[in-house]
């Protein structure tokens, strides 16, 4: 049987991009034929991250669409980290007009001799998919880059609001259409940009989640059981739990190399050596996402919290893109705006600063690291889950504020900031390190962390639930492709997308 063709179009995020990916070489080292969708300036971060997977012979093709323009934004730009978080809408307006070109490509491939994909994954956010496989009759696949848990609750936010029946309490909030249980949350727990028109329309796009063939959840059924289990029965479709998504070396002792996403700042000699010269879990690993940018203000009040507490840290600092970028600043420019006078001095053998983009697999995974100061957005809890590494939240917006709750309720986080405009208290930061490094209940949040990482290793393990139920998605895509050649050789009539590609069971771990 010729490889089943599969096609991934992640949206241009790299938080959105980057597990689409690393599941895109799952997939091709399960036998299937992947193409992976990008655009020209996006081209060499995807080549980064799939070069190994290509030069190990693994059948990935990536395709680049032609670039459509799009006024306002500057030629080049053409992911969210690229761009100022006031013009992200640039961005979303780039995905949606991916459609035309797109359609033009699987129109061609169609008409090559092996025909069209059988299945096309794609982001949630990009909605136009469903229009291009229905007209082509191809199944599509969902994936999911929020967690089930995140994922309900926008959902449910969006309900709320968009119906107008969102319950409000005194400072709580609550949630309860298509829920498994009313969800309280404190104001500050829920974005207000959720809100907004802009944003409003694009969550609700995630309406169309029942009118794919299925969802694949980068998350595992003993970290949201219950919540993986109310997506399926709110969609009425099959929801794979196919995570974590991470490279295979995450889940054996140290990673010694990571290319996933951009190229790094910082050589990795220079940075395990630093790290090499800290004490066991002592270090606290400071990064807050691609598309969060702390200003002057939020930075220093946060380096002089760091200093106070005298731990370690290593910090990833992500200064905001221009519209019409000037010569780079230098990171001597940078430290002088964006920190504290002399602080680089003062911490210059405990702390290390790198001014963007880290290998974070490599810190994460280094057993100096103790702790990890995060957003909270999906990829960053999902790698502390797997890694076994406590976390410290300051939830920006959209899914992670939902990301940090849970990550309290599982015992393995601590917030200390509460909103993407709040400026961090120095004794609050100290209090939250104390909590997580040095104070009584630091032995119960390390437990607890140790605990998800066992489990979280299980379920990518032969028998687990997660690779089970990717094996269970890889047969369907191989009858698929059986049906086809089927319908090819005119010995069956053709199937129904929604009845032939729903399986008779999913397996999940007891």
């Amino acid at each position: 049987m010729e490889k089943p063709h599969v096609v991934v179009v992640p949206f241009p995020a790299l938080g959105h991009s980057i597990p689409l990916l690393d599941f895109a070489k799952q997939l091709a080292s399960h036998g299937l034929l992947v193409s992976c969708v990008t655009t020209a300036a996006n081209l060499p971060r995807l080549h980064h991250q799939m070069k190994d997977a290509i030069s190990s012979g693994l059948d990935i093709r990536i395709v680049v669409l032609p670039t459509p323009a799009i006024e306002g934004l500057p030629e080049g730009m053409e992911s969210f980290d690229q761009v100022p978080t006031e013009q992200c809408k640039l961005i979303f307006d780039l995905a949606l007009a991916l459609e035309y070109p797109f359609d033009r490509w699987l129109e061609k491939e169609g008409q090559e001799e092996r025909g069209a994909p059988v299945c096309i994954i794609h982001d949630m956010l990009l909605g136009w998919s469903m229009g291009v496989s229905e007209r082509d009759s191809i199944p599509r696949v969902f994936f999911d880059t929020y967690g089930a848990f995140g994922l309900s609750l926008l959902i449910s936010a969006w309900l709320s609001a968009s119906q107008s029946v969102l319950k409000k309490e005194g400072e709580t909030l609550v949630l309860s259409l298509d829920l498994p249980a009313p969800v309280r949350l404190e104001k500050h727990e829920i974005d207000a940009g959720l809100f907004e028109p802009f944003m409003m329309e694009v969550i609700g796009r995630l309406q169309s989640l029942n009118q794919g063939s299925g969802i694949l959840a980068n998350t595992f059924e003993e970290l949201e059981d219950d919540y993986l289990q109310h997506l399926r029965n709110l969609t009425g479709k099959m929801v794979w739990s196919i995570g974590p998504v991470l490279p295979p070396n995450c889940f054996g002792g140290p990673v010694k190399v990571s290319s996933r996403g951009k190229m790094a700042d910082i050589s990795e000699e220079d940075l395990v050596q630093f790290l090499d010269s800290q004490s066991s879990c002592s270090v606290v690993y400071i990064s807050f996402g691609s598309q969060t940018f702390l200003s002057k203000e939020q930075s220093k009040a946060l380096a002089s919290g760091l200093e106070a507490s005298g731990q370690p840290f290593v910090w990833a600092i992500k200064v905001s893109p221009k519209m019409n970028p000037s010569a780079s600043d230098t990171p001597i420019d940078l430290a002088r705006r964006y920190l504290p006078e002399r602080f680089l001095e003062r911490t210059k053998n405990r702390g290390l600063v790198i001014w963007g983009w880290v290998p974070q697999l490599v810190i994460l995974s280094h057993p100096s690291v103790g702790a990890f100061m995060s957003h909270c957005g999906w990829n960053s809890m999902l790698e502390s889950v797997t890694l076994g590494v406590p976390l410290i939240t300051w939830p920006m917006y959209a899914d992670q504020h939902f990301n940090s709750k849970l990550a309290v309720e599982l015992g393995i986080g601590v917030q200390f900031c509460e909103h993407r405009t709040g400026i961090p208290d120095m004794h609050r930061v100290k209090e939250a390190l104390n909590l997580v490094f040095v104070d009584d209940k630091s032995k119960e949040i390390k437990r607890a962390a140790e605990k998800l990482k066992s489990m979280a290793r299980k379920a990518v393990e032969y028998g687990g639930s997660s690779k089970s139920n990717l094996q269970d998605f890889v047969s369907e895509i191989q009858k698929l492709e059986l049906a086809r050649k089927a319908i090819a050789q005119r010995t069956y009539s053709k199937p129904q997308i929604q009845e032939d590609f729903v399986p008779l069971s999913v397996s999940k771990a007891v």
